[in-house]
């Protein structure tokens, strides 16, 4: 059977009409896909921002035995929390972990940081996921069955605007028993070992030289395969780079020199002895290469070498 002309053109006009209409339904909601979702910022923490997440690298302990915590932060993309110096502004993450009379706890450690530069100002801190890496000793004499911790963390966390986090954490580790062997927390021993290695290396271990001379931070060593090296302050009072950071060296060959100026203030040191002490950083921060040094400053001699480390 023939349907007449006029049918068809019919059908015809009902199956572009329709097609139109999902090809449109779709465009618009790719469209909405693709439009960037935006934050009321009247509303947000920094809890909000950034997730924080605790772990251990044993389930277990017993007397005598080291062990490290690791402090998770998951940052929301565009945002950045600090390093221990900032920088220009900011605030470092605080950690603080209390603990039972028998456990002592070590210094916070920070990996190798970013450089964050806008407009004029420069300053130093992560973005994505970090982890800072807290040591605990357990010494001989702790009998508890169980290691209770109380961690209390407190961060900024910074785009446009910087708002303040916090979070209470507390974690119970029980002792080792003859029916509770030793056991580690894989999740935990993983990340310990990821940021473990993305820790700066002491001066001595990596054959940096850093001396005083005069009034400047003088660094040399191997710089292996990197064609770029700068350096980056820690907080030391009475002693600041005279020249804005990050400063950058020389790479001749395969070694590398850095000079910083110093402004050596013996009135503003707090009571502290002086020191010139920051991070020498090679590679890049994917691949990272980063290095500590710490050296004192005299203020009776300047001239003299003070340190080799």
């Amino acid at each position: 059977m023939t349907l007449p002309l006029r049918t068809i053109k019919r059908t015809l006009l009902a199956i572009c009409l329709i097609a139109l209409s999902i090809s449109g339904e779709l465009l618009s909601a790719q469209e909405s896909a693709s439009e960037p979702v935006t934050d009321d910022l009247s509303t947000l923490t920094g809890n909000d921002l950034v997730k924080v997440e605790v772990h251990a690298d044993t389930l277990r302990f017993q007397p005598g035995q080291a062990l490290t915590l690791a402090v998770q932060y998951a940052i929301r993309p565009g945002w950045h929390i600090y390093w221990r110096n900032p920088g220009d502004n900011g605030m470092p993450p605080r950690v603080s972990v209390q603990a039972a009379p028998g456990v002592v706890v070590g210094e916070v450690l920070y990996p190798r940081p970013e450089i964050f530069q806008k407009k004029q100002e420069t300053s130093f801190g992560y973005q994505g996921t970090v982890c800072l890496l807290v040591p605990l000793r357990i010494t001989q004499g702790f009998a508890a069955s169980r290691l209770d911790l109380a961690i209390q963390l407190e961060w900024l966390v910074c785009k446009d605007i910087c708002l303040i986090g916090s979070e209470q954490v507390s974690l119970s580790i029980p002792a080792e028993r003859p029916q509770r062997p030793h056991a580690v927390d894989p999740t935990g021993l993983r990340l310990v070992n990821v940021w473990r290695n993305r820790m700066p290396l002491p001066a001595a271990e990596a054959r940096i030289s850093a001396a005083i001379r005069g009034d400047s931070l003088l660094v040399s060593g191997p710089a292996g395969l990197s064609k770029r090296v700068l350096f980056i302050p820690e907080l030391t009072p009475g002693v600041t780079p005279a020249r804005r950071a990050p400063v950058a060296g020389t790479v001749i060959g395969r070694r590398f020199t850095v000079e910083i100026p110093l402004d050596i203030r013996p009135e503003d040191a707090l009571d502290q002895p002086l020191r010139a002490a920051g991070l020498v950083l090679l590679g890049t921060y994917e691949r990272p290469r980063a290095i500590a040094v710490d050296v004192p400053v005299p203020h009776s001699a300047p001239d003299e070498s003070s340190s080799k480390q």
